[in-house]
This record gives C-alpha cells, sequence and structure tokens, in this order.
C-alpha cells in the first residue's frame, strides 16, 4: 500500500505543477514544428522543381529571357528554403522599400536584371577569347 500512496502522491504533485501539460505541450509543438517543417521543404522541393523544369522548356524553346527568369526564381526558391525564409523576407523588405520610395524594379526583377548583365559580360568575354580578331 505504501508504494501506491507515493504513485498517487507523485502523479498528484505532477499534475499540481502542471509538468504533464508542459510535456505535452513541448512534444505537440515539436510535431508541429516538424509537420511545417516537412510541408515547407514539400513545398519549396515542388517551387524549386516546377521553375527548374519550366526554365529547361524555356531554354530548349529559345526563351532565354523566360529561361533566365525562371533559373533566378529555381535558385531564390531553394535559397529561400535553405536560409529558413531569410532570404524571402529580405526581398520583400527590398519590395517593401521601392514601393515606399516611389516605386522601381522588385527584388526578383533585380536579381534576374543583374544574373543577365553578368551573363551577357561573360558571354562577351568567351566570345573575345574565341575570336580574337574580332576584339577591338
Amino acid at each position: 500500500m505504501g508504494d501506491d500512496s507515493a504513485s498517487q502522491d507523485l502523479v498528484q504533485d505532477v499534475a499540481k505543477e502542471g509538468i504533464l501539460e508542459s510535456t505535452w505541450d513541448a512534444v505537440s509543438g515539436g510535431a508541429e514544428a516538424v509537420g511545417g517543417w516537412a510541408l515547407n521543404e514539400v513545398t519549396a522541393g515542388g517551387e524549386t522543381a516546377y521553375h527548374a523544369g519550366s526554365g529547361v522548356v524555356n531554354a530548349v524553346e529559345g526563351d532565354w529571357d523566360g529561361a533566365a527568369k525562371d533559373m533566378t526564381e529555381m535558385s531564390s526558391a531553394a535559397l529561400n528554403f535553405v536560409t529558413g525564409g531569410a532570404l524571402g523576407a529580405a526581398e520583400t523588405g527590398y519590395n517593401v522599400g521601392v514601393v515606399a520610395s516611389g516605386g522601381g524594379e522588385s527584388a526578383h526583377d533585380a536579381e534576374n536584371n543583374a544574373l543577365k548583365a553578368a551573363g551577357e559580360w561573360l558571354g562577351d568575354q568567351a566570345y573575345d577569347l574565341t575570336h580574337p580578331e574580332e576584339s577591338n
């Protein structure tokens, strides 16, 4: 009987302290976090795959600007997931600043234009290396 009394006292103490509720909250909160993370992972993977596929289709069809935009979107989706949403938050902050200052190009457009300019410069450099007789 002494063991039963000690067990009952322990259960009453645990209930009074809210330990069971705290433990349950921690376990259920952890499950929600894992579930939310898994949903975010699947969403980010799907978005990344969509833009990769669309970019390949655009490249095959000769739509280089569309392909570049899709590849920018693909890398943004992947980086946004890897950074835990920090990239998306930074892009949103940039876009809010653009709107507040009277307008301009969005974060995605700025990324796309910068990558396009870098790609054109790199292409020009490669062309000049392979065609020295045409360089200035």
